[in-house]
């Protein structure tokens, strides 16, 4: 009986020496679907009525008209692109082209970076939270209307602590990290990496 009290011990200590570790694609499959569903999050948002990606929840402050928290539970970023593409009109005219462009001003970016990176049900699948910081005293309204008077969108920080598992990973990787969410010097939008820490161990970035 110690005998096999002592082997589950030195089992249970081992486990954990013996976790998988991420390859580097793990963390840049991770990365991307940490970064695309932010990006979708806050596109689903700004669209006229916001759309509801399954798996994912925004959540308010009582006094404040953008989410301070984004939190994914089994979220399936493959099931994002048919959200966004109802919002599609077909061949739409000049002026059903402006009224997409209002109902959603980042639907066509979401469209793409889902499209880019070609995920599929079952290929990365979230949990966690993001807590999203829009800057001193941004609004709805004036985030609105500066998108789509200008085609960009202001600095959004979004420091996050989700675990990305599924086909396209090795292992579940957990994601700790600071993204900024911007439109570059050029016009493009970007996400840019400002802290990043890979299942407990901090990378560069």
């Amino acid at each position: 009986m110690k005998a096999a009290v002592l082997i589950l011990i030195v089992v249970s200590l081992m486990m954990p020496l013996g976790a998988k570790a991420p390859t580097a694609n793990d963390v840049t499959v991770a990365i991307a679907a940490i970064t695309d569903s932010a990006i979708c999050a806050v596109a689903a948002f700004l669209n006229s009525p916001s759309l509801e990606l399954p798996g994912a929840m925004l959540h308010f402050r009582s006094d404040e008209s953008l989410p301070n928290l984004l939190t994914f539970q089994n979220s399936d970023i493959g099931t994002y692109l048919p959200v966004f593409m109802t919002t599609r009109q077909p061949n739409p005219s000049f002026f059903a082209s402006l009224l997409n462009t209002a109902r959603g001003p980042l639907n066509d970016i979401a469209i793409q970076y889902l499209t880019v990176h070609g995920w599929e049900v079952g290929h990365a699948v979230l949990k966690g939270a993001m807590v999203t910081q829009w800057g001193e005293g941004a609004s709805l309204a004036g985030l609105m209307a500066g998108v789509v008077t200008s085609g960009k969108i202001p600095e959004i920080t979004v420091v996050a602590d989700v675990t990305v598992q599924g086909r396209r990973v090795s292992t579940p990787v957990r994601v700790e990290g600071t993204f900024m969410l911007h439109s570059d010097d050029e016009g493009y939008f970007a996400v840019k990496p400002l802290a990043l820490k890979i299942n407990g161990e901090e990378k560069g970035v």
